[in-house]
């Protein structure tokens, strides 16, 4: 596999494995938006959301059909995950998962492997419209959407989530760089959401991801997806505002600054490690 994915064989099998990749994936949106529909209006928010964790699954595998594969990893002062729910939920902090994005691709093992955590998704307004399964979950599954050129409305919808989670077990998935990397370097992290959720909520669990290799799905624009492409998700040691709190004199704006800095600062060092 290391040799398919260092030669042009990676492209010209892609050729191969990508077109039953593809119809997977649309088999399985189109299928599950029914479903989902249906999950909601029968059984309510909770079976919905037990819809949408497996659809990821199926998405989640669906890479297998181009001999892509998954790779998990976590430092060992790092959060346990997937965690047992009891563990997932007894924390009286604010848990928020910040990951670096790359490509679409990052989305469902996130939504599977965090499924204990009761996750709340950050997303790109765009994806709310016209997608099967994915559209229909803005509505009823709560994703929150965001508008990346309307940093008002961003920042509103972000402070609304504050006090939702503030009311709730929930934890959010968040990816701060506001757009997805196009060469696997991570932009600058921002600190705006950040701030308006630590409004309702001053203790927090910052919780790094690091994605490594998902951008080279998308590097030939799914035509083809490479083959044989490992991707690599490092859970890193979670960072709490506590100290943070102190070391800003209570500065929430400074404060959010200072961790989603740190939580870049983690990311980056790991991208930067030489992985065999």
């Amino acid at each position: 596999m290391h040799f398919i994915q260092n030669t042009k064989a990676s492209k010209w099998l892609g050729w191969v494995g990508t077109p039953p990749y593809l119809l997977a994936f649309g088999l399985i949106v189109i299928i599950f938006d029914p479903c989902l529909r249906l999950a909601y209006l029968l059984l309510g928010y909770n079976a919905h959301q037990t819809g949408i964790h497996w659809m990821n699954r199926l998405l989640y595998g669906a890479l297998w059909l181009n001999a892509c594969r998954i790779s998990w990893n976590r430092h060992p002062k790092a959060l346990q995950i997937p965690a047992s729910p009891n563990d997932a939920l007894k924390s009286r902090t604010t848990r928020i998962f910040v990951a670096n994005h790359q490509s679409l691709n990052d989305i469902p093992p996130l939504i599977w492997k965090l499924r204990s955590f009761n996750i709340v998704l950050v997303s790109k307004a765009e994806l709310s419209r016209g997608i099967p399964s994915v559209s229909y979950n803005f509505k009823a599954g709560g994703v929150i959407a965001v508008q990346r050129k309307n940093p008002h409305q961003s920042l509103e919808a972000m402070r609304k989530l504050g006090k939702r989670i503030a009311a709730s077990q929930e934890s959010i998935l968040y990816f701060p760089e506001g757009t997805r990397s196009r060469n696997g370097q991570a932009a600058t992290f921002r600190s705006g959401g950040l701030e308006q959720v630590m409004q309702s909520n001053h203790h927090i669990e910052l919780v790094p991801i690091a994605i490594r290799d998902s951008w080279k799905l998308a590097q030939w624009k799914f035509m083809p997806i490479p083959f044989g492409q490992t991707i690599r998700f490092d859970v890193l040691p979670s960072i709490f505002s506590t100290e943070a709190l102190a070391q800003c004199n209570g500065d929430i704006g400074q404060c959010a600054r200072l961790l989603i800095q740190s939580a870049q600062d983690a990311i980056s060092q790991q991208l930067s490690l030489k992985i065999s």
